[in-house]
């Protein structure tokens, strides 16, 4: 693998000059920053930033550069495109700003040269924005909070439970009451007729005595 990177490096000098992230990814309507370093010896070389070409024409910039610096200029804003060059750290910044679904594709960062430019290439994919909305409820005006009056318990006031005792202790007594006073109707009755039976009883023993009298006075006269 290392025999094989010195043979690319030989047959490709500076392949590896520019280097940076494979890929980025920033918000619908937010930006995204994307750094590329270089090699030493590129300082004073113009920095840029385009898309990439079609399949035919790979590594190379679709339609001219997007935004790029200047060998006096080591900072540069394009429209909704920045690019600053740090030439201490060697490394440029590329700034897009207000991204949209079109922006998404493939980059390149390089430095420009005489010959054959040295580049990166960028994916740059933007995603939805997923940010949650406030409530409906946040929106329209609170409705105005009503305060239920406390209702305060008189001592003297039955409970609901005390009351319902005396209604079922009244319907168990009830059937009580009837009951001893039929009881009492009856033995009423019993002692009417006992008495009767008695009067009858005495009449009639009277009546023998009062015959016995009258046969024993008819004996002796």
């Amino acid at each position: 693998m290392k025999l094989f990177s010195v043979l690319l490096w030989s047959l490709f000098p500076g392949c590896w000059a520019v280097t940076g992230p494979r890929s980025v990814r920033g918000r619908l309507g937010g930006s995204v920053t994307v750094e590329c370093g270089y090699e030493k010896g590129y300082e004073e070389n113009s920095k840029f930033w385009c898309r990439e070409g079609t399949w035919l024409a790979t590594r190379r910039c679709s339609d001219g550069h997007l935004v790029e610096t200047t060998e006096r200029e080591a900072e540069v804003t394009q429209g909704r495109f920045s690019i600053r060059d740090n030439r201490t750290r060697r490394v440029f910044t590329v700034t897009m700003e207000n991204l949209t679904l079109a922006d998404a594709g493939t980059y390149l960062c390089g430095v420009d040269m005489t010959a054959i430019d040295r580049r990166h290439t960028v994916s740059v994919s933007v995603s939805p924005d997923v940010s949650p909305r406030s409530p409906i409820t946040d929106v329209l005006p609170q409705s105005p909070t009503i305060e239920t009056p406390q209702i305060t318990k008189q001592p003297d006031s039955p409970s609901p439970t005390t009351t319902e005792s005396r209604f079922s202790s009244n319907a168990d007594t009830t059937p009580t009451r009837f009951t001893v006073l039929i009881l009492l109707l009856f033995l009423s009755k019993g002692l009417v007729f006992l008495g009767i039976v008695c009067a009858a009883t005495c009449g009639s023993v009277r009546y023998r005595n009062s015959c016995r009298e009258k046969v024993s006075r008819q004996t002796h006269s």
